[in-house]
């Protein structure tokens, strides 16, 4: 067969070679990959971008029921000019760190008991973890109830033993702690099961060799189960 008879020609310029064919199939191939991107990126534009880039205008401007003024920084100066701001990062500085310093206190603390040679020890497990189940309003409801100043059970309790009680969360003095408090309650049980599960993943033998050495419950914890 002579080159004339290999096939027809579809046009002047030279034939395309394989090159060619293996160029045009991954231009195709690598399209189809950035075509899976599309809907996540509209929705990070939408959800993200767009919201991110109003909220900057908004803080820029001073607006009214049917326009808008530009007033660059001033809302800034006015809101750190605020008296109240100074209480408002106190009380949230302290509320971070009694619950979060509690949580992980307890929860390590309730983790080594809970892993250790207990009778009931599934029960209290499940004691421990049902706080995280239960709803945040249901919670709300329920001690806004218990530490009532008059009917609250709280106050109950402590006048059987001849101790007066105080308005948990209308008294200033209290309301912070007293909310902090039911919030580690809710929350140390979720600490509680993530101690166990690293407890529990270490292996025995650490323990045995601390055994063999001489070393006690304080120390299997201060150098096997702590670090």
């Amino acid at each position: 067969m002579t080159k004339q008879d290999a096939g027809p020609r579809t046009g002047p310029g030279p034939a395309p070679g394989p090159g060619h064919a293996r160029a045009s199939r991954r231009r195709r191939d690598s399209a189809y990959p950035y075509a899976l991107y599309l809907p996540a990126a509209v929705v990070f534009v939408v959800i993200f971008l767009v919201p991110t880039a109003m909220a900057f205008y908004f803080a820029l401007t001073r607006w009214t029921l049917f326009d808008s003024t530009f007033v660059g920084l001033d809302n800034f100066r006015d809101f750190l000019a605020e008296q109240n701001l100074r209480i408002g990062f106190q009380n949230t500085i302290i509320y971070a760190v009694v619950t979060s310093g509690l949580k992980v206190v307890l929860g390590l603390l309730l983790g080594v008991l809970l892993t250790s040679r207990l009778r009931l020890r599934g029960f209290l497990r499940s004691v421990v973890f049902f706080p995280t189940l239960v709803s945040t309003v249901a919670v709300g409801i329920t001690f806004a109830m218990l530490l009532k100043p008059q009917t609250g059970l709280v106050n109950q309790a402590l006048a059987l033993v001849g101790v007066d009680g105080r308005d948990w969360l209308g008294d200033a003095t209290t309301a912070l702690l007293s909310v902090a408090l039911v919030d580690v309650w809710k929350g140390v049980g979720l600490a509680t099961v993530i101690y166990i599960a690293g407890i529990m993943s270490i292996p025995r033998e650490y323990y045995q060799a601390v055994a063999v050495d001489g070393g006690g419950a304080w120390h299997r914890f201060r150098h096997v189960t702590l670090p």
